[in-house]
């Protein structure tokens, strides 16, 4: 009589499991799709930071220097 119960509480658990990893699967498929859209999208609206303005302005050349700093003559009294 044991056995009997086991086995039935052992194919009710694969027929749910089996159920439950279907319906897993069919979810993930359109889940990763709508995750890879919004991953894109919110990559295009994410704001630039100065860095790569520069970058984008002068394209690979590297930066200019800065500019000397001109000191003041000496002071006259």
């Amino acid at each position: 009589m044991k056995q009997c119960c086991y086995d039935n509480f052992v194919s009710a658990f694969n027929i749910h499991w089996e159920m439950a990893r279907t319906r897993l699967c069919s979810i993930s498929v359109p889940f990763l799709i709508l995750l890879i859209i919004a991953f894109t999208f919110f990559a295009q609206i994410t704001p630039i930071n100065s860095a790569d303005m520069k970058m984008r302005k002068l394209g690979l050349l590297p930066s200019p220097p800065p500019q000397p700093i001109v000191s003041p003559g000496p002071e006259v009294h």
